[in-house]
């Protein structure tokens, strides 16, 4: 049953971070930053977590500046 338990963990934590992701892009569409709501993201999320998180949004700055 572990690696089931651990399967459902990533995959409602990259749901919560989904979430997080659309609430972001809403606060910070004014400044022009967006990060895309897709399964890959999502896995991101679910996998490492709030590091994940600001990496994603770390690379939508880099892009919007270079």
């Amino acid at each position: 049953m572990k690696p089931v338990k651990k399967v459902l963990l990533v995959l409602i934590r990259g749901c919560i971070g989904l979430g997080a992701i659309y609430g972001f892009n809403f606060i910070l569409k004014g400044l022009g930053l967006f990060v895309g709501l897709n399964i890959v993201n999502g896995f991101v999320v679910g996998i490492l977590g709030v590091p994940g998180f600001l990496l994603l949004y770390s690379l939508a700055l880099v892009d919007k500046f270079l």
